[in-house]
């Protein structure tokens, strides 16, 4: 049986949304069904469920908070902070775990290539993308976790996170002209 709030080391894939769609699955490479997530299309807080396979039981929610729109916070149904994610400049941003343990993340969220470091500068897990480089999804991940310092709720969450800035960026990079 899935533990969902247990350390995880491991491979989720993550394809993206159906253009018209709200939803889309996580599961092992072995195509098993390990939760889905539930996106809001039309908010401008980035909002999300994870939810567990059945798509009965909600797992975790999230999105952007605070009003730089440069944090964005993953919770427990009862409310508890499962992670913090800060986004940084140049592509580096802050991992905030319960109890204060820090991760930090590197990479380029517009290409959709991210390593996670633990405090020590160790790579405990990493997001590469399994899309094409034009394709319509483009945010569709693998995200392999090889440390036991996230669970699958935190895992999806921040790889959730990390979609969201992504299309942030993308998103201003557009408003911009460039």
């Amino acid at each position: 049986m899935m533990q969902p709030y247990q350390p995880f080391t491991g491979v989720l894939l993550m394809p993206d949304r159906k253009v018209f769609g709200t939803t889309s699955p996580v599961m092992f490479p072995n195509g098993q069904p390990v939760a889905q997530i539930r996106w809001h299309n039309w908010s401008m807080r980035a909002r999300f469920e994870i939810l567990d396979p059945s798509g009965a039981v909600e797992l975790a929610n999230g999105g952007r908070s605070g009003g730089f729109g440069r944090t964005y916070r993953v919770t427990a149904p009862r409310g508890e902070t499962l992670l913090e994610f800060k986004v940084g400049w140049w592509g580096k941003g802050t991992v905030i775990l319960p109890g204060g343990q820090l991760l930090t993340t590197k990479g380029s969220w517009t290409s959709r290539k991210v390593s996670v470091y633990d405090q020590v500068e160790r790579p405990v897990a990493r997001i590469v993308t399994t899309s094409r480089a034009f394709a319509v999804r483009q945010d569709s991940y693998a995200f392999e976790v090889g440390a036991p310092v996230l669970s699958i709720a935190q895992a999806v969450g921040l790889a959730q996170c990390l979609r969201a800035a992504a299309e942030s960026a993308r998103q201003s990079a557009a408003a911009a002209g460039g």
